[in-house]
Formats: structure tokens, sequence, C-alpha cells
């Protein structure tokens, strides 16, 4: 009787121990597919499994070809935008430039390379993108998308993939002017060429898109202390 008993608290000890090691094992796998499950994140969002761009072929404010090759071995920070924008456009690179003294000055991950794209490549020629980058930063890369048909529809599919938006209106009887409407985001792309991260505007009670250099100095240095954890290779 007592061998049964013993039998019984051996056999329940086991399953016991067993269900222990599954439930261990799921939890860790939930961590793993979540990279933002332990970040306490502001502005940013966290891809689970961050996204590999397609081949592209840009041109860069020295008009140089910008590929997806030039993005890997060092992470990036893409906004976009138009150079006739009044005011969301220059704000949001004011700010990258005061956050990139701020990484620089604290030590903070500054190996971070600053990229502008501009969704209005008729009217932004390479010459008047390399003048508006160079107000904001030495350190800025500007690019448009290359001019020619099959090279447009490249850089179409890379404004996709990553999510920006726009749209372009044009009056009726006037086909030479046109308006310029766009999205807000800030793109973090990882040394792979990877999108790892997309940094998201405020809104304030008045409907204002704004981003706050505060959270996103914090979400920014946060996902790159956790990069090598988190980062799906």
């Amino acid at each position: 009787m007592l061998r049964q008993v013993r039998a019984k608290l051996w056999l329940g000890a086991g399953i016991l121990l067993m269900v222990t090691l599954v439930l261990v094992s799921i939890s860790f796998m939930l961590v793993k597919a979540s990279p933002s499950v332990n970040l306490s994140l502001q502005s940013a969002s966290l891809l689970q499994e961050p996204i590999t761009l397609s081949d592209f072929t840009l041109v860069n404010h020295h008009k140089q070809y910008f590929t997806q090759a030039d993005l890997r071995g060092q992470w990036h920070l893409l906004a976009y935008g138009y150079l006739n924008c009044p005011d969301v456009c220059p704000a949001t690179l004011l700010l990258l430039n005061s956050l990139m003294f701020s990484l620089q000055k604290d030590n903070q991950f500054a190996d971070v390379q600053l990229l502008f794209y501009t969704i209005d490549p008729d009217r932004d020629s390479t010459e008047k993108l390399a003048e508006y980058v160079a107000f904001f930063g030495e350190d800025i890369i500007g690019l448009k998308p290359v001019d020619t048909e099959v090279l447009a529809g490249i850089a179409k599919q890379f404004e996709q993939e990553l999510g920006i938006r726009v749209k372009i209106s044009r009056p009726e009887g006037d086909e030479g002017s046109y308006q310029v409407g766009h999205g807000l985001a800030i793109y973090l792309l990882d040394p792979q060429g990877r999108l790892h991260a997309v940094f998201e505007p405020s809104v304030d009670p008045f409907g204002n898109r704004h981003f706050t250099k505060d959270d996103i100095y914090h979400d920014y240095v946060l996902i790159r202390k956790n990069a090598n954890r988190f980062t799906m290779q």
C-alpha cells in the first residue's frame, strides 16, 4: 500500500515537472517572438520580425546611386517629406539633428545615419535636395527616386514596403500645379537593411501631429540596447 502511494506521488511530481517545463518553454517562445514584450516604448512600434526590403535603386544628393547594399552594416533613421513642406518636414529634420547632438553628447548609439527621402521628385531636384539637407546637418543624406520609368516604379515599391503615405492633389484645369499631402513617420532600419521599428508622432488636443525628441531618444536607445537580445537573425 505504501509503495503504491509513493508511486502515485512520484508520478504526480513527474507530471507536474513536465507541465512546468512545457509552460516555461512556451513562455520563452512567446518572449522571443514578441520583441517589445519587455520594452516600455513611448512612440515606437517594434516589429516582431524585421522586414527585409526588396532591392531598390535611389539617388542621393551627391548624384550617386543609393541601393539596399548601402543600408548594410549601419543603423539608419529615415524620415520623408518634400522641400516645399511648410512646417512638418523641417520640424522633423530639426528634431533629428537635435537627437543626433544628444546621442553624441551622451555617447549613446550615435553610430546611426540620418536619411531624408523626398516624395516630390519632380520639383525637388538633386541640387535643391543637397541645399535643403545641408541646412539641417552635414551628416544627413538626401534621397530621391531615379528619373527613369523603371526605377521610379521600384521607388514606389520602396515607399509601399516602408509604409510611406503620399497623396498628390491636382486642381482641375491646371495640370502644372499640384499639392502634396503625406503621412508622418520615422523608420529605423537595422544593419541588415531591414525595417526594424517605426516611430509615430503624438497628436495634441487640436489634432496637430508632432514628434517629441525625448520619446524618440528614449525608444531609440532602448531598442538599440536590446537589439542583440530581440533581433531575429
